[in-house]
């Protein structure tokens, strides 16, 4: 396993899209620093059959991504063992489903810390280094509704349109430094996040989307694979939706 290869840290890698991304990467002979919590010894697994059927490293590290003092050590760690990474990738997020009224603060802490708060330390703790590079690409995996809004499910809506404007912000003001920040807004993806809907409501769902049916994690990853690519080389600071025309 090459130390030579290029490396990418991505957070969430235990849900359906972070999965495919880490594969997508790995069949490309990327190195992997791959973000988990609660699913930690899947993650692990999954870590240990990349490596051998890819021949690349593959390191799974456990971190809560709402506490801040969890991200620092995170970060420190992977810097430790690889000062330079290529790429950060966003991917954790968690949805929230209800009444506005229903929620508790301690609910909304949590969507908007895991899904937004996130997404700006870990930025924040990998600039240093693509900084001194003048080198990196930064890639926040988001939502359709962070442009359009979804009944029941507004602080979810909300924390994803802080991550599209902290994207286009961003992609600004790292371009002059050679960084690119970009992100993909997802529409309705094929992924265990859905599972709260019963077959019915996934099939009506299905029929209100132009392409007719959900979208599928791989997709979403080749998209991700290219835009922290060379072929993507003039795109930064933009949100890509990827939603089969639903919105």
């Amino acid at each position: 396993m090459s130390l030579q290869n290029p490396s990418m840290i991505l957070t969430g890698a235990s849900g359906g899209i972070g999965r495919a991304i880490a594969e997508e990467y790995a069949r490309n002979g990327w190195n992997l620093f791959l973000q988990g919590f609660r699913h930690i010894d899947m993650l692990t697994q999954f870590c240990e059959e990349l490596s051998s059927r890819c021949g690349v490293r593959a390191a799974a590290i456990r971190s809560d991504l709402a506490d801040p003092e969890s991200v620092r050590r995170m970060f420190e760690t992977i810097l430790n063992e690889d000062p330079s990474p290529d790429v950060l990738i966003n991917c954790a997020g968690i949805a929230w489903f209800g009444l506005l009224q229903d929620m508790t603060d301690a609910e909304y802490e949590r969507v908007m810390e895991t899904n937004f708060g996130s997404v700006f330390r870990c930025c924040r703790a990998v600039l240093p280094s693509m900084l001194r590079r003048h080198s990196g690409c930064i890639l926040n995996i988001s939502s359709m509704w962070g442009s359009a809004g979804s009944s029941t499910e507004a602080v979810y809506s909300a924390s994803k349109g802080a991550v599209d404007a902290f994207t286009r912000a961003l992609g600004k003001e790292l371009a002059p430094s050679g960084i690119r920040v970009n992100a993909i807004a997802c529409g309705v993806i094929d992924t265990p996040m859905n599972d709260v809907l019963t077959s019915e409501d996934k099939a009506a769902l299905a029929d209100e989307i132009p392409l007719g049916r959900f979208g599928r994690p791989e997709e979403i990853a080749k998209t991700a694979y290219f835009l922290t690519g060379p072929d993507s080389s003039y795109i930064t600071g933009q949100v890509i939706r990827a939603d089969g025309a639903f919105l």
